[in-house]
């Protein structure tokens, strides 16, 4: 795996850490949190990004994994849309592992999701993983969406002939679930983490049974034009991790 490697010396406790990270994305200002949640304070917006419910359950038929990714997915969720006013949220895809899953979803936690949806508007927009949802889901089902110019997508079009140009007005995906490795005096810390430079944004996963694709992959690096800004996620605080390789090479 490739590793990142900051300034000589870098400690994660010597960088500043951060409850919530403040930053301009496409002239508009945005929160962003150690859980992978991206919020927009002037809409009061929230948006999260691959869920993958019910993952553990698609795989124990291979595999024998505890079945509690999902009701501790749905309580970060309403965690988030409880930190604050949230009138808006967009899920940006593989909110379910499985079509399966989404359509045999326990009614436990069918009424869990639609409780979180109450008073806020839901836009659930269609993953690879979840390209039918269920009509029990409370909101719109779209393959994109927007707040201003800038579009919200699950992922990239397949048929854009060139993926490293986003949009003129932005664009925010998910799809990857970037996540980083760092070397540190005292050994490595990996996790995931916010990736963007000045036209896209690549959210991290936001569900907490799924894995990630370390950020200097070329995947994840030939979707940028210009040398993009990271913020790790650590426990409940947030890095800006500066004077990186270039992750474009």
């Amino acid at each position: 795996m490739n590793l990142l490697t900051p300034k000589a010396g870098l400690n994660l406790a010597s960088n500043r850490d951060l409850d919530k990270a403040e930053i301009t994305f496409c002239n508009q200002l945005f929160w962003l949190y150690a859980d992978g949640s991206c919020y927009h304070s002037n809409s009061q917006t929230l948006i999260v990004a691959d869920l993958h419910l019910e993952k553990a359950c698609s795989q124990s038929s291979a595999t024998l994994l505890p079945g509690y990714d999902t009701i501790e997915t749905l309580e970060l969720l309403g965690s988030a849309l409880n930190r604050n006013p949230v009138s808006h949220c967009i899920l940006l895809g593989d909110s379910f592992h499985t079509i399966t899953a989404a359509h045999s979803l326990a009614e436990t936690y069918k009424k869990q999701l639609q409780q979180l949806t109450v008073g806020r508007e839901f836009t659930w927009v269609l993953g690879n993983h979840d390209p039918l949802l269920p009509d029990f889901l409370n909101g719109t089902q779209s393959l994109s969406s927007s707040i201003g110019k800038i579009e919200l997508r699950h992922q990239i079009d397949q048929n854009e002939p060139n993926t490293m140009l986003a949009p003129p007005g932005g664009q925010i995906i998910a799809h990857y679930h970037p996540k980083a490795k760092l070397r540190l005096r005292a050994g490595t810390a990996s996790g995931k983490c916010f990736i963007f430079d000045t036209y896209r944004m690549i959210l991290p996963a936001f569900g907490v049974f799924t894995g990630g694709l370390n950020i200097r992959d070329k995947t994840i690096s030939s979707l940028f034009s210009q040398p993009p800004e990271i913020y790790f996620c650590h426990r409940t605080k947030l890095y800006h991790i500066r004077d990186v390789a270039n992750l474009c090479r």
